[in-house]
């Protein structure tokens, strides 16, 4: 029944739980698509052309030309023995011991028939931050290259940890069908507690965790308002050139280097 302003409402329980969240793998030519695709705005032919030039080499002043990443076509999420010692030895030197995992954290590769023969997309040496090259790459490689990096030093870092809570508020009142009704509400929210690989990558702001006041057990509370909305499914959206990637690489059609062309191919056709 309705619940009227008259209804009595209480906390009636607080559940909090320790949830981490594990870094994402190193990127693949497919992920590495869809991030610049949505961070950056790059289509996938612009990722490529950026992540090629990124690839044979830029002049490093005092170095010569360094190429700066692996090569960037590939379906594996693989990184090397050197790659993941070198990875370790700049968290724990950069970062100190809490952010260094016991071992390697390993990634299983979400294309099944991906070929192992390369790495994952990562730089090939971690001596040439994105801060020291700011002035040497142009905008696109630049912004390129910091994702890579970041994503490359993060996914051998801790989980970041939170403590997700969930409360549950039940309101009884009489209404005038039935001498008691109740209704229950339930509101979730999360605070981090360790911020682990989030201290490369960031902390994601999700719109949909919210932060709750401290609650008590049994503690009376009130509403001030009440909004009842009724909610439809939606039919799934266009895709965007990162959502086609992906839906192309779920169903295992083409490989790392057909995405851009297949794109490009439909776009020209409109």
């Amino acid at each position: 029944g309705t619940i009227g302003p008259e209804a009595k409402y209480q906390v009636h329980s607080i559940e909090t739980k320790r949830t981490s969240t594990r870094p994402s793998a190193p990127y693949i030519t497919s992920t590495l698509q869809q991030a610049a695709s949505t961070r950056l705005g790059f289509g996938a032919r612009r990722t490529m052309q950026a992540a090629q030039q990124l690839y044979e080499g830029v002049d490093v002043p005092g170095e010569g030309p360094v190429g700066l990443i692996t090569y960037m076509r590939t379906d594996s999420t693989h990184l090397s023995g050197q790659a993941l010692n070198m990875a370790r030895d700049y968290i724990k030197a950069k970062f100190g011991e809490k952010y260094l995992p016991e071992k390697p954290n390993f990634f299983s590769s979400s294309n099944k028939a991906a070929q192992e023969a390369h790495e994952a997309i990562r730089p090939t040496s971690l001596e040439f931050p994105p801060s020291k090259l700011k002035n040497v790459l142009k905008p696109d490689q630049f912004r390129l290259y910091q994702i890579i990096w970041d994503r490359f030093v993060a996914c051998q870092m801790t989980s970041a940890q939170w403590d997700a809570t969930t409360v549950l508020i039940k309101g009884s009142g009489s209404s005038a069908l039935r001498t008691e009704s109740s209704c229950t509400f339930r509101a979730t929210g999360r605070t981090l507690v360790f911020d682990g690989f989030y201290k490369v990558t960031g902390v994601p702001q999700a719109a949909d965790t919210a932060t709750l006041p401290t609650l008590t057990d049994r503690q009376p509370v009130s509403p001030f308002a009440i909004d009842a909305q009724q909610k439809f499914t939606s039919p799934p959206s266009r895709f965007s050139e990162a959502s086609l990637i992906k839906a192309l690489e779920g169903e295992g059609l083409g490989r790392p280097s057909t995405y851009a062309s297949i794109i490009s191919t439909l776009t020209e056709r409109h």
